[in-house]
């Protein structure tokens, strides 16, 4: 699903997305505390921007935030603009 490119491609992005405006504050302290002991810094663009895709699957698929956390999954709104953000090559 989210592997192919072509899924990505096929996304209508109407606008710019990038990390520092809309991406970043998406991850809460919650989030970046559960991700670090797995090597993953929710709050790195660079760390992001390398684990995308598998973030992408985990956010679409309902998997994060962690059930049971007291946050809920993110909207469908929010899980598109993250894939826009994959598919604009990921700015910062």
């Amino acid at each position: 699903m989210a592997n192919s490119h072509s899924f990505f491609a096929s996304l209508n992005c109407p606008q710019q997305v990038t990390w520092t405006n809309d991406i970043k504050k998406m991850f809460t302290a919650l989030d970046i505390a559960h991700m670090k002991p797995k090597g993953i810094d929710l709050s790195s663009y660079d760390s992001v921007k390398i684990n995308a895709v598998p973030i992408y699957d985990q956010v679409s698929q309902g998997s994060m935030p962690p059930p049971g956390s007291g946050e809920t999954p993110w909207s469908p709104a929010w899980v598109n603009t993250f894939a826009c953000w994959i598919k604009q090559n990921c700015p910062q």
